[in-house]
């Protein structure tokens, strides 16, 4: 038997001799390795404040059907909020404010019928019975959409009233025209059940309206290119003395002058108690009930 210096001599020479280990294949875990790559997280990572979904319990927005003149809503970041609304009439053809209806909006008239917003250029249009901004509160049946529409002749001599007016930087401001027979019904029938039957007797509300042949407008006279009103003393379909048509004075009496003198000149009967109501007496004019209804 070797001493023991001999034997730890040779186990030195033997360690001294042997191959290195080969290295790990790959994919080969290592104990104690901590170089390995970690799987990718699935999901957000939770310091990751970005791609955090948010909260459960916040419900999205509903879009709400809304009735004119209500208040908009209020901007949320998945809403964003709605451009200021102009309010007003605006010019016709003026198609991104809210109240300028282009043509192309509402069915094409009938036979027998003309478009105002073609046969009047630069003339404005605020048609209230379209929306819930009128002494009923509600849109009247038959404006589905705000159109305005009158026979040939009157419409024609319409035209010639807004070509005299621009001359003095005026345009006719329109606020009805024809009127569906349902309409007229349906302002009566508020009537009744509101409690003010009186209007009809007094003449401010009509069973069968000159509106309904399509020879009868409601308008007023307002700044070309801006379409500000001019002061007439009373608001269109303003229902009590003031709106006859000699109850006013200064600019106010000025102006109904104004409006009446134009549409005298071009054929139209005034009516005395409501200073914005002209007539064309078209003798082939019959009440129809077609409701202005939206393009498909």
């Amino acid at each position: 038997m070797r001493p023991a210096s001999a034997r730890l001599g040779l186990l030195v020479l033997v360690m001294a001799c042997a191959p290195e280990p080969a290295p790990p294949a790959a994919g080969t875990h290592v104990p104690g390795d901590r170089s390995e790559k970690l799987p990718h997280a699935r999901g957000p990572v939770p310091d990751d404040i970005s791609s955090v979904p948010r909260d459960s319990h916040v419900t999205p927005p509903t879009t709400l059907a809304r009735n004119p003149g209500d208040a908009p809503p209020e901007a949320t970041e998945e809403s964003p909020a709605p451009p200021a609304a102009h309010s007003g009439p605006v010019p016709g053809d003026i198609s991104s404010h809210p109240e300028a209806a282009p043509p192309l909006l509402t069915i094409a008239p009938p036979p027998g019928l003309l478009d105002l917003r073609r046969e009047l250029p630069g003339a404005c249009f605020e048609v209230r019975y379209a929306t819930a901004d009128n002494f009923t509160g509600a849109v009247l049946p038959g404006y589905d959409t705000p159109g305005a529409w009158l026979r040939p002749r009157p419409a024609r001599a319409l035209a010639r009233v807004q070509a005299a007016l621009a001359g003095d930087g005026l345009t006719l401001l329109v606020h009805d025209a024809y009127r569906p027979v349902r309409a007229s019904l349906a302002m009566v029938a508020w009537a009744e059940r509101s409690g003010r039957r009186q209007l009809v007797d007094d003449g401010y509300i009509a069973r069968r309206s000159g509106h309904n042949r399509g020879d009868t407008v409601d308008l007023t006279l307002a700044r070309a290119g801006t379409c500000e009103p001019l002061d007439m003393g009373t608001a269109w379909d303003h229902f009590g003395p003031d709106s006859r048509y000699s109850r006013a004075d200064g600019d106010a009496l000025a102006h109904r002058r104004r409006l009446r003198r134009a549409m005298q000149a071009a054929g139209f009967t005034p009516y005395d108690q409501e200073w914005w109501h002209f007539t064309f007496r078209d003798p082939d004019a019959a009440p129809l009930d077609i409701p202005y209804a939206a393009a498909p």
